[in-house]
């Protein structure tokens, strides 16, 4: 999810359809035609431009590791350390 901004079939095909249908006047009244595909990505381009997450890690255990595991967690975060590197 940090890396692409999206988790694969989160929404089933009805939700998907509220969805659209919510915000396709929306879409109209920016100018944009309001195909499914073009109301989906202005949705998802919305939540991408407004989520803001927030992830806490214990100092227990290797930081370093977790990185190494999750790549995204590095390069796709803003980092603010409360403690020294160790």
């Amino acid at each position: 999810m940090l890396s692409s901004g999206e988790i694969a079939d989160l929404y089933t095909s009805d939700d998907k359809e509220v969805i659209i249908n919510n915000i396709r006047p929306k879409v109209k009244s920016d100018g944009i035609p309001d195909t499914k595909e073009n109301c989906w990505n202005y949705y998802i381009g919305k939540v991408k431009k407004n989520l803001h997450m927030s992830l806490c890690f214990s100092p227990v255990g290797d930081f370093r590791v977790r990185a190494r595991k999750f790549p995204g967690l590095v390069n796709c975060t803003v980092i603010d350390w409360f403690h020294p590197w160790p």
